[in-house]
């Protein structure tokens, strides 16, 4: 006798793999003898631009800088706040352990671990400090399982395995342009920043396209009252590009984010043109299908199986939309003035659920920081940092181990005001992605033939009594027998092939196979 053996290779889902990084930061920051010289250190951050993100040959190679910002005031009349930055370049390059990993760009995130800045003299600045820089890569288990068996006696119990695999992952930098108008007088700029939105995207043979909004702010000061006014300004974009491997039918997840903005105008023009580099990532996920064998027997022969367990993603939810905050606090100075806020955010994870459902139950979560500019009677300048938390409303069953958040937030709107002593902070998140996870689903990777049964002394016919709701596989096998024959024993085949389960509790025959 000889078993006929068909297989097929699956990706499965293998896990998730992280790394967290050390990226040092020792440098000096001079001051140009254009700007004021430094009275007083502010506020000082550190934040990451990654411009080369790829995980290839069993490496994920990173490449980019550290954008170090200082905030300062000068001696110069009024509540000033100036404004310098350095970059600090970084490369990184890590041998991924021993496996298969998916090919491109890996997920990205991190939070600054310290940061030490001080004023060396009034036109140079001293830095220390170190930024960790995360990164996620999707690990992938080629796993061969049975598709089909045919002959010596066997039957098989089949099932559909359905999930999303992702087909192409793509990072780029693009540029955008737009017209500004500048600040008016006794106005000067003091930063520029901006999120991307979404619009859309979708996929075709060989290529995607995706529109959006990049939604910007410009930050001005006031030079009388030192008051600081942001202005928005939106810039639709849309995107077609060449993109090996995409299919009509896929899914398009999409994100992105503003690296760096450009401000130049000719003298005496009352506007200027406003220059945006800014990273896209698309990720295209497929629907996949797949016919395995999940549990055989013989009824000539004794079956040797081996089952393993394939884990594919599915998607538990789409997220999209604002999520709001507010934050409320004392005032660390009672008298002093909310001159303006910005924000920023740590990467949304994925946390148990609060309470009694913490051990069946998900969440989504992430952190971020408000940075206050508070100016005292004697116009002195300070910032106040306010952490805090954010998440949308839901929760969803499953645990953290098993879920790949694919998911991106910004920052929208930010609008901070004073009562009395207490301080308010309404801010809007922007989300963006899907949230997924494994599910598991057993099926048989291997098979081998024993010795034949011996049924010379055994009953033709058994009779068993089965319980509402059992496999009439199972059965079928417990006595090494046909499951077709075991239901047109027993009139259970009304519609041309046997039921799934017993409807309910019966006595059954059970003929011996021939």
């Amino acid at each position: 006798m000889e078993l006929k053996v068909f297989k097929d290779t699956i990706a499965s889902y293998g896990g998730r793999w992280e790394t967290r990084l050390e990226l040092p930061v020792e440098t000096e920051i001079l001051i140009p003898d254009y700007l004021p010289a430094v009275f007083k250190i502010v506020k000082c951050l550190i934040t990451p631009v990654v411009l080369q993100n790829r995980v290839s040959g069993g490496r994920w190679q990173s490449e980019g800088y550290l954008r170090c910002t200082v905030y300062y005031q000068s001696e110069e009349p009024g509540a000033r706040l100036q404004r310098t930055e350095q970059k600090f370049a970084f490369e990184k390059s890590v041998e991924l352990p021993a496996g298969q990993y998916a090919e491109g760009p890996a997920q990205v995130w991190g939070e600054p671990e310290y940061c030490n800045c001080r004023a060396v003299s009034e036109h140079r600045i001293d830095l220390r400090g170190a930024y960790i820089l995360c990164a996620a890569v999707a690990v992938r288990r080629e796993l061969e399982l049975l598709t089909s068996l045919a002959d010596c006696g066997v039957e098989q119990y089949t099932r559909i395995m359905q999930g999303l695999q992702c087909a192409v992952t793509e990072e780029r930098t693009l540029t955008a342009e737009t017209s500004a108008t500048l600040p008016g007088a006794g106005e000067t700029v003091l930063d520029i920043t901006g999120s991307f939105v979404p619009g859309g995207g979708t996929a075709a043979t060989g290529q995607a396209s995706v529109q959006g909004t990049l939604q910007l702010q410009l930050c001005s000061q006031n030079a009388d009252n030192g008051e600081l006014t942001v202005r928005s300004r939106e810039i639709p974009v849309q995107q077609t590009f060449e993109l090996p491997g995409a299919a009509e039918e896929d899914t398009a997840l999409v994100r992105g984010e503003v690296l760096a903005c450009t401000l130049s105008a000719a003298d005496g023009a009352g506007e200027a043109q406003l220059s945006v580099t800014w990273r896209l990532r698309i990720e295209l996920w497929r629907e996949v299908q797949y016919s395995v064998v999940a549990d055989a027997y013989s009824t000539l022969c004794k079956l040797q199986t081996v089952q393993t367990a394939c884990r594919l993603l599915q998607k538990t939810a789409s997220l999209a939309g604002r999520i709001p905050v507010s934050i409320e606090d004392d005032l660390p100075d009672a008298e002093g003035t909310v001159m303006g806020c910005f924000v920023t955010l740590g990467a949304p994870c994925v946390l148990p659920a609060d309470g009694d459902a913490a051990e069946t139950h998900l969440k989504l979560q992430g952190k971020g920081t408000a940075h206050v500019f508070l100016s005292d009677a004697r116009g002195e300048l300070t910032c106040y940092d306010k952490p805090f938390t954010w998440q949308p409303d839901a929760v969803w069953p499953g645990t953290p181990d098993s879920a790949w958040p694919s998911v991106g937030a910004a920052v929208v709107r930010v609008a901070s005001s004073k009562n009395g002593a207490r301080l308010r902070v309404d801010l809007e998140i922007e989300l963006t992605g899907a949230l997924l996870q494994a599910h598991s689903c057993d099926a048989l990777c291997g098979v081998e033939l024993g010795e034949e049964y011996d049924d010379s002394d055994e009953p033709a016919l058994y009779i068993y009594y089965a319980q509402q709701g059992e496999r009439i596989f199972d059965i079928a096998k417990r006595y090494h027998a046909r499951a077709r024959d075991l239901a047109a024993a027993n009139h259970l085949d009304a519609n041309g092939a046997p039921p799934e389960t017993t409807a309910e509790t019966a006595c059954l025959l059970i003929p011996a196979a021939l």
